[in-house]
């Protein structure tokens, strides 16, 4: 109290009441005392005048002191009050303590008490002072809880609440004064934690503050009256009064949205891991659906998948209710769901009947929810209720299709990681060029997901890339080119597909109406393109722009990769083949000419020996012409296994020939007598010039020989190959399966070996040799199954 104090002292004995005023003035300067006589004249001063303390006789004259406490605290409530008489009494005390006086000080006869009084005076003063003070912090206190956002309740130590804002019935669902009848652990409350467990008593906020004295924060739930249940964040803090816990006061809020945007996030969490332990997309889209009715409480929901044969997005997992209330499921090629598609943007209605583009107009549904899930088609969810779904469905509806979509991605790439390993296997096992690049075409629709793929080969002598694996619907989509054709004016495709086959790099074109090289009516709107040297272009298009990923051009070049190592491979395997072949047919032909040799060697032995035996018995030396013509026959015989042992090798390095030149100089060669050529037309085929040469020497000596010198031999072609005729008298039916057989032979003379030969060549080109009768009823030997480049007739 450092302010001076100001004292009315009301009396019936005004000098005993001026005495008194003077020592308590000298006993404590900061009191100043105005001294009254009577209750009128004390009503009259405390209309005049604003007083700190009351100072009050018992008997006063017309009343007493009590009855001027009495209505002293009708219009001053908060003003000290001290009883100071010398007519006191135990039921006078007891009177003031009950009316609720200040203080209560008896007046001694010989000690006027200036001190006591004084200090009683000085007390009353401060402890009203602080009460006051305690008020109006108080009141500003509650004009604060009054004004915040949020609910705030303030309990007594009994846990009675003895304060709450308005805040407190939205919070609660009571009204400030219902609240008054509860307690904080009353029955109707139905507190449980968040797992749905009673919670005891001294568990709760309210009961770990009161004993601990230390703020609190936690979360249960509440039943309101009505019977909802509600989930509150408590934080609760003490009041302190002297270092114990006067009375406790929590701040709580209502989060049962938030809270269940929490549990169906956490929840949501959960179900990723379903989705990314799924190993199809069908399970993808069944455990997406399944989330969306479970977790998110869209009841009526689809994922949609596009399908390239339905034409649009086909349902492939409805929820439960969906199947009960949809007649029918339907394949959306327009409206909403495929926009969704199309744009890849999310779309949100609160009456899907105010779209424009609404798939079935008669539809009961009004709320829509449409979620995009990439290349792959969507999530739906829909409700009869106008503006069933809020901001946080749209929030958490994206992150179900974003993980969805996440794990079709991963699906689909372990699947064609599987696959693309099984088709680069299976490439490692072909045994044709035609089967490989087959098999590859194929693979490109399946890994890569496009019907439009093909390979076109290099036509080295023509300049022309031709296709020669390519699926049903790139070769329909490019039915006008039975070709690309090398430096072809005015034709931008060709010239493009050349550009990219021997720049030997990769091309990637994203959208064909736009590329500076390709016309705008390009049939293929985006493509990867892989040249392999040597061999031609691989091709992948699509008919929509962009419509090959980075994944994909890896896969791409996988193939093209695995595809030219498989070509390499299968070419030499086919060497290596042919190689063993020849080989082969040389061991065959070895053990043939040692069985030959040693036949007809055996009979010109046997005769020379005999004709040494008849000269050494008879002298006659005319038994030796019959000796030297079988030593002819034995050199004769030596020479043509000698050319048969050469000619059974490989054929060396092929090259393109004209049938009529070769025909020509051939025939120049030979001692043919009277024997004509014949050559009726020509063509040009790829062999062994060589080989060749000696195929036609022997083929025109044998005619010579056995059809007479002045036969007649014609040269003429087949529509894959050429024959070699004469008009002698031909070949005995029944010999022709013989023909070529090592050593077989019609004549005395002949070795059996020279169309032997002729057959190991044409073997070794991989022709067909035949034997049929000419038009003059001759011999005719015809070649088929040749790389023919060009035929024109020329008589």
């Amino acid at each position: 109290m450092d302010d001076v104090v100001q004292v009315l002292y009301v009396e019936r004995d005004l000098e005993f009441a001026r005495k008194t005023a003077e020592q308590l003035e000298q006993v404590n300067n900061q009191l100043e005392v105005t001294t009254v006589l009577g209750s009128a004249s004390a009503f009259q001063a405390l209309s005049n005048d604003g007083y700190d303390c009351i100072v009050s006789e018992y008997r006063l004259s017309n009343s007493t002191g009590l009855e001027l406490f009495d209505q002293i605290q009708r219009n001053y409530p908060t003003l000290p009050f001290i009883l100071f008489t010398e007519h006191g009494s135990e039921s006078i005390a007891g009177e003031a303590v009950t009316a609720g006086v200040s203080d209560y000080l008896q007046k001694a006869k010989t000690d006027p008490q200036s001190e006591l009084l004084a200090d009683s005076i000085s007390n009353v003063v401060t402890a009203n002072e602080t009460v006051i003070e305690a008020t109006r912090e108080r009141r500003r206190f509650e004009q604060v809880l009054k004004t915040v956002p949020s609910c705030v309740v303030q309990l007594n130590r009994d846990g009675q609440f003895i304060f709450a804002n308005d805040r407190a019935e939205t919070v609660l669902g009571l009204k400030q004064s219902e609240l008054e009848e509860r307690a904080y652990n009353d029955p109707e409350w139905d507190i449980k934690d968040l797992d749905g467990n009673p919670i005891p008593d001294h568990e709760l906020p309210f009961a770990r503050v009161l004993y601990d004295g230390e703020q609190v924060q936690d979360r249960h739930t509440i039943r309101w009256p009505d019977g909802r249940k509600r989930v509150l964040a408590v934080n609760g803090a003490p009041v302190m009064n002297e270092g114990s816990v006067e009375s406790v006061v929590c701040s709580l809020t209502d989060i049962t949205d938030r809270h269940r945007r929490e549990r169906r996030l956490e929840k949501l969490h959960e179900a990723t891991h379903d989705l990314y332990d799924a190993k199809t997309k069908q399970e993808v889209a069944q455990i997406t659906s399944d989330t969306a009715d479970a977790i998110l409480d869209f009841e009526v929901n689809g994922v949609h998948f596009y399908d390239e044969q339905a034409g649009g997005l086909k349902p492939v997992a409805v929820s439960d209710r969906t199947q009960r209330v949809t007649d029918e499921l339907v394949t959306f090629d327009h409206g909403i769901a495929w926009e969704t598609f199309q744009s890849g943007e999310i779309r949100q209605y609160d009456d899907i009947h105010t779209a424009d583009n609404l798939y079935n107009p008669e539809t009961e549904f009004r709320s829509g929810l449409y979620l995009p899930l990439g290349a792959y088609g969507i999530l739906l969810a829909n409700s009869t209720q106008r503006g069933d779904f809020d901001d946080t469905d749209v929030s958490l509806g994206q992150l179900l299709a974003e993980n969805a979509k996440s794990a079709l991605d991963r699906v689909e790439r372990e699947r064609r990681l599987a696959l693309l390993q099984e088709r680069t296997s299976a490439l490692m096992q072909t045994t044709t060029t035609a089967k490989t690049v087959d098999l590859t075409v194929d693979a490109a629709a399946e890994i890569l997901g496009t019907s439009l793929s093909g390979f076109i080969q290099e036509d080295e002598r023509e300049e022309v890339l031709r296709p020669l694996s390519t699926t049903d619907a790139l070769a329909a989509e490019f039915s006008t080119y039975d070709g690309f054709t090398y430096g072809t004016d005015g034709d931008p495709i060709s010239s493009f597909l050349w550009d990219v086959y021997d720049s030997g790099t990769p091309e990637y074109v994203g959208d064909a109406s736009d590329h500076p090289a390709l016309p705008s009516d390009t049939p293929a709107r985006s493509a990867l393109l892989y040249p392999l040297e040597s061999y031609g272009l691989l091709v992948f298009a699509a008919k929509t722009p962009d419509a090959f990923d980075r994944t994909d051009k890896r896969f791409g070049w996988i193939l093209a990769s695995t595809l030219e190592t498989a070509l390499e491979r299968v070419a030499r395997e086919k060497l290596l083949r042919d190689r063993t072949q020849k080989l082969t047919r040389q061991n065959q032909q070895l053990e043939e000419f040692a069985q030959t040799v040693t036949h007809d060697l055996r009979n010109p032995l046997q005769v020379l020996r005999g004709t040494l035996d008849g000269v050494r018995k008879t002298t006659d030396v005319n038994h030796l012409d019959r000796g030297y013509r079988a030593l002819d026959r034995m050199e004769t015989l030596i020479d043509d296994v000698l050319m048969l042992a050469q000619e059974g090798q490989l054929i060396d390095d092929t090259e393109i020939v004209s049938l009529a030149s070769l025909a020509d100089d051939c025939w120049d060669v030979l001692e043919t007598a009277d024997a004509e050529l014949m050559i009726n037309d020509d063509m040009e085929f790829e062999a062994d010039s060589g080989r060749v040469r000696q195929l036609l020497e022997n083929l025109f000596a044998n005619a010579v020989t056995h059809a007479g010198t002045d036969v007649t031999v014609t040269v003429g072609t087949l529509t894959n190959g050429f024959f070699v005729s004469d008009d002698g008298p031909g070949i005995d039916p029944v010999e022709r399966d013989q023909i070529f057989t090592d050593g077989y032979t019609s004549t005395r003379s002949g070795t059996g070996f020279g169309l032997s030969i002729v057959k190991q060549i044409a073997d070794a080109h991989d022709w067909d040799a035949t034997i049929a009768e000419s038009p003059s009823g001759g011999a005719q030997i015809e070649f088929t199954g040749l790389d023919v480049a060009s035929t024109q007739t020329d008589n």
